[in-house]
């Protein structure tokens, strides 16, 4: 499999052309922004233990902030399974919708009910995965690069077996099968996203703008009202912080700094983070699941579907019909 990692302009103008038409797949059953709301809720979550358990503990209620704390990472620990369940539950979701039925939430519970084991399992490798990502920053450059691709190619997998799982409910050992037979059926218009590695880095490219403008106002806002914010969350008298104070610049060494405004404006931007990576998460899962049926299930697609499906899933870069070429093969188990 070839793995392709596109420029950063080109994952920008993928991600237009994904949320367009992931909008368009959307309005066909509004049962699919289920999974995706409960998921960006539950990432809110996370961070506001966070920020609201750093909080208490400024203020003096330290036992509260501990609390909060200690809520935050089980909710941290907790999310790797809770996102899986919810992405096994979207993928379904788009197959349904894709093979025009009427696609319930409810119904979607009951035919992924048998998929926890494989849930729980794919939740403590993604966990594996996160600790790879965390350690990629240490050693030196080969270790680097491998652990890098260790999580580049582990997240591409991951989103092959969500709709392997969720509409097949084959087993990790066939759905792997069926990964390694994949190549073999696609047809020639989707040959070149094949292993495409869709918005690598996008949210990154997106936040770190934000997270910039966010300390810059933080520190305005912290400057400026120093004076008039709570005083648990202030840092003293620029003079005591920096001694002396340029005469140039608009205050002095008596002006307050006050941290209130940095946080609230930080915990802001992690929220929006945190959101913005659970969309791309579930554009990326309807994509993968768009991809799969297109390959091993293309019969059970709708009709209206089948024909637009090849351009956008070539990203709006190629062919965007689906043509006569059949994805499907006794090795495929089509239904």
């Amino acid at each position: 499999m070839d793995f392709e990692k596109p420029g950063i302009g080109a994952q920008f103008s993928q991600l237009g052309y994904l949320l367009k038409n992931t909008f368009t797949i959307i309005g066909r059953d509004k049962d699919i922004l289920s999974p995706i709301i409960r998921m960006s809720i539950y990432a809110t979550l996370v961070v506001v233990l966070f920020f609201a358990g750093v909080a208490a503990i400024v203020v003096g209620m330290g036992g509260t902030g501990t609390l909060l704390l200690l809520a935050m990472v089980v909710a941290f620990i907790y999310k790797f399974f809770y996102y899986n369940h919810q992405e096994l539950r979207l993928s379904r979701l788009i197959y349904d919708t894709a093979c025009g039925r009427d696609a319930t939430l409810q119904n979607v519970r009951k035919e992924l009910a048998d998929l926890k084991g494989r849930a729980r399992i794919l939740g403590l490798i993604d966990m594996a995965g996160a600790w790879v990502a965390m350690r990629r920053g240490n050693g030196g450059f080969f270790v680097r690069l491998v652990l890098g691709t260790l999580v580049e190619i582990w997240d591409l997998v991951n989103h092959f077996l969500l709709p392997v799982f969720a509409i097949d409910k084959l087993s990790f050992r066939d759905g792997g099968a069926r990964l390694r037979s994949l190549k073999d059926h696609v047809p020639e218009t989707l040959v070149g996203v094949f292993g495409i590695d869709i918005m690598a880095g996008v949210v990154r490219s997106v936040l770190v703008p934000l997270y910039l403008i966010a300390i810059i106002l933080g520190i305005i806002l912290g400057l400026a009202f120093g004076g008039v914010m709570p005083a648990a969350f202030s840092a003293g008298r620029l003079g005591d912080l920096f001694g002396s104070i340029p005469d140039a610049l608009p205050f002095n060494e008596q002006t307050l700094f006050n941290w209130l405004p940095l946080f609230v404006l930080v915990l802001l931007t992690f929220i929006g983070n945190a959101i913005l990576a659970r969309l791309v998460t579930a554009i990326k899962v309807i994509y993968f699941t768009l991809f799969y049926t297109r390959i091993a299930h293309v019969d059970a697609l709708a009709s209206d579907i089948r024909h637009e499906l090849d351009g956008y899933l070539n990203l709006g870069g190629g062919d965007a019909s689906a043509g006569d070429t059949s994805a499907s093969g006794p090795a495929m188990g089509q239904s």
